[in-house]
């Protein structure tokens, strides 16, 4: 059992060793003196700085492992440098013997040789919270065996609180970085790897991964053994392949990279864009290609979840990206929750027509826009503009995507081949059914105000029959005011009619099954209906204005 006293001792020997030290001293006054009188050997300064974070994090272990690999996704705030470093952060660990797993397999498995036909003691793969074994069931079935290391759990809340505490005192000895908003990072962090530790959580981020991926051909997900699986262990089906990112013994197979790298871009697009749920963490080791070619999804733990006003803001901006629209961009940032104020907002449009002035009189073969969005997270570090984690998240998962989609296919444009896909989406989002509803909503409160307005009217009368309000009133007025009333009257009853006809219209739309029935084109004829009324009235107002 590792207590905290102890284990800060151990961060601090680490991040003196990696020449740390003076930053420690400054938020912990006394410590850097107590770990040099212990350290034999000298700092390891002469290697580069952004170097020395990510090797002082592997140090660390799995929870500042972990930490590094989310803050990686915040591009916005960190120096590309430091981001390069930090994406190759491993959490590759020596795997534990199988007498210190043995017992958590049977505690939700039952005596492994009556339900298992065999089972490898030696793990396929291992990492800092899990290590998975090859195995096979009674029926026949062979699966992944994913069980957490015994004791994970305790290290890493003993970890959180210190890494608590560190973000407490970055903000509070270095104002500079307080616009980060250090604490506040390391809360997402708690919530993102407490929900790791639970597998349950996992195994239900796969089974709802695997009906949103089978709408694209030749990609799947391992079906979840749930009869044997809980908190701490997780049964999967086992699936053999070779990993996304080695293209040369994909191609050796005779794969056709070309296909592979557009069924995977495509699957995440529709992850991010459609359904706002999406597989965060897309290296290597979590994608990975079967023998019949199909497109593997593995590790659930790290899932992005994008919020339906986001997800259509986040469309909007990439139509933007390829339209160069800067107001549709900088609308499309603000309704993502980046705070652009309105002093900046000029140079920031300055700064964003320069960046795409960069692909400027590039021809749809040549125009790639996986390169432009690599620039925008620089783009909002220049601000200093903070970014909702879940925007960052499904930026740094599109860069990454695209990145490998270019090594397996060097020939790959997105504005070609992917933009038509985010205009299909674009429009199915806009007459999709919470559009509707909207709609409807929106249009039941305008109606909710156009009912109400006689009661308005009806109180200012009152008001000036008892004296509240004193209006000077001559013959001519009188007759002017009559008319006023009448038109006023005609037009509230038109506005009311039209109201009538969209409502009718939008809930018609809304309870339609799909585009194209009967009640789908009967209120757009309702639609149409609304407006021809809508613009005969405007005419006839505007003749019989005088």
């Amino acid at each position: 059992m590792v207590t905290r006293f102890r284990r800060y001792g151990q961060i601090a020997d680490i991040l003196i060793k990696y020449g740390f030290g003076i930053a420690l001293e400054k938020m912990y006054p006394g410590t850097t003196p107590r770990s040099l009188f212990r350290r034999k050997k000298e700092p390891e300064i002469h290697l580069d700085e952004y170097e020395r974070v990510r090797l002082a994090l592997e140090e660390l272990g799995p929870t500042f492992i972990k930490f590094g690999q989310m803050v990686s996704t915040r591009r916005e705030m960190l120096p590309p440098e430091l981001i390069e470093e930090l994406l190759v952060l491993t959490d590759k660990v020596k795997p534990l013997p199988f007498a210190a797993v043995r017992g958590t397999i049977e505690e939700y498995c039952g005596p492994i040789g009556e339900t298992f036909a065999f089972f490898e003691e030696v793990p396929a793969a291992s990492a800092s919270l899990s290590q998975v074994h090859r195995a096979m069931l009674k029926d026949g079935s062979v699966v992944a065996v994913k069980v957490q290391r015994p004791g994970i759990a305790d290290i890493i809340d003993v970890d959180l609180k210190i890494l608590n505490s560190l973000a407490e005192r970055v903000e509070k000895n270095f104002p500079e970085y307080k616009i980060y908003n250090p604490t506040g990072i390391v809360r997402e962090f708690s919530v993102q790897i407490q929900k790791e530790l639970d597998f349950v959580i996992d195994g239900k981020n796969a089974d709802h991964l695997r009906e949103i991926v089978n709408e694209v051909p030749a990609v799947r997900v391992p079906r979840i053994h749930w009869e044997y699986s809980g908190k701490r262990l997780l049964v999967m089906e086992y699936i053999s392949g070779v990993r996304i990112d080695d293209v040369d013994a994909l191609r050796i197979l005779g794969f056709d990279t070309k296909k592979i790298a557009n069924r995977g871009i495509k699957s995440y697009i529709k992850q991010i864009l459609k359904y706002g749920f999406f597989h965060a963490d897309p290296h290597g080791g979590n994608l990975m290609v079967d023998m019949k070619g199909d497109l593997v999804f593995l590790d659930f733990g790290a899932i992005g979840i994008l919020r339906p006003e986001r997800r259509d803001a986040l469309v909007t901006l990439l139509m933007g990206f390829l339209d160069n629209d800067l107001d549709e961009i900088t609308a499309s940032f603000r309704d993502l929750g980046v705070d652009i104020d309105d002093r900046i907002v000029d140079s920031f449009k300055d700064d964003t027509y320069t960046m795409l002035r960069q692909y400027s009189g590039y021809d749809i073969r040549e125009f790639d826009l996986g390169n432009l969005m690599a620039q925008v997270p620089i783009l909002l570090n220049r601000y200093h503009l903070t970014v909702p984690m879940s925007l960052m998240q499904a930026l740094k998962v599109i860069i990454m995507v695209l990145d490998t989609g270019k090594k397996l296919d060097p020939g790959f444009h997105f504005s070609e081949e992917v933009g038509p896909y985010i205009a299909e989406i674009e429009r199915q989002s806009f007459f999709s059914r919470r559009t509707m509803k909207n709609l409807a909503k929106d249009t039941f409160d305008i109606v909710e105000d156009f009912i109400s307005l006689p009661h308005v009217i009806n109180r200012a009368l009152l008001k000036a029959t008892d004296g509240s309000i004193k209006i000077e009133v001559v013959g001519t007025d009188i007759s002017r005011l009559a008319t006023s009333i009448d038109r006023a009257s005609n037009n509230l009853l038109i506005g009311l009619v039209i109201a009538a006809i969209v409502i009718g219209s939008s809930l018609m739309l809304y309870l339609s099954e799909e585009p194209g029935g009967y009640s789908y084109n009967l209120a757009f004829f309702g639609y149409i209906m609304a407006l021809v009324i809508g613009f005969v009235s405007i005419y006839l107002i505007w003749v019989l204005k005088d």
